[in-house]
């Protein structure tokens, strides 16, 4: 009698169901799983705080001309907090799906909430590599588009085009001020 061993391995070809290096998946911005890479981050980021400021800009703009925010300014906090939540949860999903790319776990993304914790946080988030090929967290992106690549390169020349002009805005006026002083104290002293 002839009966197959139960205790021994397959003889069928199971190479191609494991997972490969090259093996890359399209992402999803509203994805909660997931990876996404450094660029489509910064990418995802601003567009979605872009897309969150304009309805936000029109909302405060009506209520400010139909004068209810000039009276209650507990409805500017309430508004503001209602429009920004979404914003909020989704900046948590991109940084738990970038930890995710890095073989960290999303946790760390509330890391976020702590005070000056976050600053490091976010640099991590934003020059930290992510793993080629799987991970624990499943396939690599696929490579980014050119919108992908526009929009994510953009967000980074506005915040630092932002961050000079505001400390052109701060330091201009008082290079002036002290250089109006320093000529009325030599005008004064006969100089």
């Amino acid at each position: 009698m002839n009966t197959p061993n139960p205790y021994s391995a397959p003889s069928a070809d199971l190479s191609g169901l494991a997972p490969g290096k090259d093996q890359t998946y399209e992402p999803k911005l509203f994805a909660w799983r997931g990876r996404i890479g450094r660029l489509r981050y910064m990418a995802y980021l601003f567009a979605a705080s872009l897309a969150n400021m304009i309805p936000v800009t029109i909302l405060m703009g009506v209520l400010g001309a139909a004068g209810i925010l000039s009276s209650n300014q507990d409805a500017i906090v309430a508004i503001s907090t209602l429009l920004y939540l979404p914003l909020l949860v989704l900046s948590f999903v991109l940084a738990k799906r970038r930890f995710n790319d890095v073989n960290r776990s999303g946790w760390f993304s509330l890391l976020l909430w702590v005070p000056l914790v976050n600053f490091i946080v976010s640099l991590y988030l934003v020059f930290a590599r992510g793993d080629e090929g799987d991970n624990d967290f499943g396939p690599a992106p696929s490579p980014n588009t050119l919108l992908i690549k526009i929009v994510g390169l953009v967000f980074p020349v506005l915040f630092m085009v932002g961050i000079i002009g505001l400390m052109a805005a701060v330091t201009i006026p008082a290079y002036q001020s002290y250089v109006q002083k320093a000529q009325a104290r030599s005008a004064s002293q006969g100089l």
